[in-house]
């Protein structure tokens, strides 16, 4: 198979989940395309994650093993570590939903666009998948109307504006929030991109939720009159809890 131009950076972060790993390893690895490189940043894990990264490590470009202070600073290692053109992070837990990236190539080689995203499989508890398409790109404004997971990012806009390390749980939809009140290209591909299963450390409305995402539109927008419409809007978002953009699939 003829290989894609440009390079692309696979990051997966992870601290002690021996349970996801390989999946998401296998997922990557077995992909129907070539020209990618693979980057592990492991937090310091005890159970036995490094073992199975070890298993793979011929399939892997460059892994890590080290303590850090948290899923955004290990993310923002793997962006100053990446090679790559363009960069995705596909955490521990997550697995990619398409099988090749024949749909993004064109899109890659548009030096105006700054961020490429598309839908995303989420996996519930019962195992029952749902489709949960990305919302319009002007909701950005008070809400993340994309997964991360289905998302590639040029890399040097990484590198020149990390994630914040103010947030535990919403540093990217800080980043994302701020590329695009500074202008960058947002590209939507009609496709599903990743599959994630419920239960992560942002899923679900807790107060460190709403807390981060208060600060964040507070902080990005202005003026005034801008922070109040789209806290507004936020908040009217949480209640009722709003699945019209979902579809149930087998």
């Amino acid at each position: 198979m003829e290989s894609i131009s440009p390079l692309i950076s696979i990051v997966t972060v992870v601290f002690n989940c021996e349970k996801t790993i390989e999946n998401t390893i296998l997922s990557v690895v077995n992909q129907d395309f070539e020209n990618y490189e693979f980057i592990i940043i492991d937090g310091g894990s005890t159970d036995n994650t490094v073992a199975i990264v070890e298993k793979y490590k011929d399939k892997i470009t460059r892994w890590i093993s080290e303590p850090d202070k948290g899923i955004y600073d290990a993310m923002n290692k793997g962006a100053r570590m990446a090679k790559g053109e363009w960069i995705n992070f596909m955490n521990a837990g997550d697995e990619f939903a398409i099988h090749n990236f024949d749909s993004l190539q064109e899109v890659m080689k548009d030096e105006k666009c700054g961020i490429i995203y598309g839908d995303v499989i989420i996996k519930k508890e019962d195992d029952s998948l749902f489709v949960d398409v990305a919302r319009p790109l002007d909701q950005i404004n008070y809400l993340l109307n994309f997964c991360h997971q289905s998302s590639f990012v040029r890399t040097k806009l990484l590198v020149e504006t990390p994630f914040s390390l103010d947030y535990k749980i919403s540093s990217d939809y800080d980043f994302f929030l701020k590329m695009f009140k500074k202008g960058y290209k947002f590209e939507y591909i009609n496709e599903s991109i990743s599959t994630f299963a419920l239960g992560g450390i942002s899923t679900g409305i807790s107060k460190q939720y709403l807390k981060e995402r208060v600060s964040i539109i507070v902080n990005v927008h202005f003026p005034l009159s801008a922070k109040i419409l789209y806290l507004f809007k936020f908040l009217k978002t949480l209640v009722p809890v709003n699945f019209t953009n979902s579809k149930t699939i087998n």
